[in-house]
């Protein structure tokens, strides 16, 4: 019997969200499924393991979770990491997971959870896709100095941020850009800032394209209400859209390169031609698209990321 292990964010009571979906499809299968906790990932007797509970019935918003016990995560055929949890421990999940990968399949695989999450490794991938120009530094004044030698507006932000927090509209002219680089870089300057020239193709909005195993299953658009923001979280607006002939096109060649790097399940955000971000760690998206669709696309990235003998209902 083929098992799976969703590890996904502490909370009392189930979502409707990523796991929710995913692991109800997966029982809907006759696929075994394990629900366990991030942050209870821990080491025993040099085995890894977590908090959590077999599946037995499909999972029912709002009700709590039941009891936890400990679950050797070694034992199961893939392990599908849904959230990183807290930051301060990050380093050494990814350490522990890391013991996994001789074992069973992690996904998305560790490489991508470090790298696609990084703006520094966006910014080394110019034959595959396009991304702004980017400059990043715990310095200040040196950020300071490229935006007024370029001029025009820019985007400064955290290069591991998410959620749209922390994303600032700056250019040379406006009194407080000293103050946040400065405030970005902290007071020792032991943090980094990431400065990109303001994208203007993302005024027509930015589309959240879902991939999976390197198939665009779903994408919809988000368009910026109340700043330069586009994240829902943010007071984005949302509707439906489709993919130009190029922008698929693209997409298909992103895919593909995304796979090549472990990179099973993922969320691109697009300002054609510019990529924008991916988010690999939970990817939002299913919960929105049948919101502005009325398509629950669960069911495409179970189909595309296993194979067709387990993924068969």
């Amino acid at each position: 019997m083929f098992r799976v292990v969703l590890l996904v964010a502490t909370n009392e009571t189930i979502e409707d969200g990523n796991y929710c979906r995913i692991g109800n499809e997966l029982l809907r299968r006759g696929i075994t499924v394990d629900i366990c906790w991030m942050e209870t990932l821990s080491m025993s007797d040099s085995q890894v393991v977590a908090k959590g509970y077999a599946l037995k019935s499909p999972m029912t918003v709002g009700t709590p979770f039941p009891a936890f016990q400990s679950i050797r995560l070694e034992q199961s055929d893939l392990v599908w990491v849904l959230t990183l949890g807290m930051r301060h421990s990050f380093l050494d999940k990814v350490q522990l997971l890391q013991c996994l990968e001789s074992q069973t399949k992690v996904i998305n695989s560790l490489e991508a959870l470090m790298h696609f999450k990084s703006k520094y490794f966006l910014a080394s991938h110019a034959d595959i896709f396009k991304y702004p120009q980017t400059w990043a530094s715990n310095n200040p004044h040196d950020l300071f100095n490229v935006i007024e030698k370029h001029g025009g507006q820019w985007i400064a932000k955290p290069p591991a941020g998410s959620l749209g927090r922390d994303i600032f509209l700056i250019d040379a002219k406006d009194s407080n850009t000293r103050v946040i680089l400065e405030s970005m870089t902290g007071i020792e300057s032991d943090e980094y800032c990431l400065i990109q020239p303001y994208v203007e193709e993302i005024q027509r909005g930015e589309k959240r394209v879902l991939i999976a195993e390197g198939q665009v299953i779903g994408q919809y658009l988000r368009i910026a209400q109340k700043d330069h923001r586009t994240n829902i979280m943010q007071g984005a607006s949302i509707e439906a859209c489709s993919l130009t002939e190029e922008e698929a096109a693209y997409c298909e060649k992103i895919g593909k390169f995304l796979v090549s790097r472990g990179a099973h399940f993922v969320g691109l955000d697009l300002a054609y031609p510019y990529v924008i971000e991916f988010n690999v760690v939970n990817p939002g998206g299913i919960t929105t698209i049948e919101e502005v669709t009325g398509e629950d696309v669960t069911h495409l990235i179970v189909d595309n990321i296993f194979p067709e003998s387990i993924a068969s209902p």
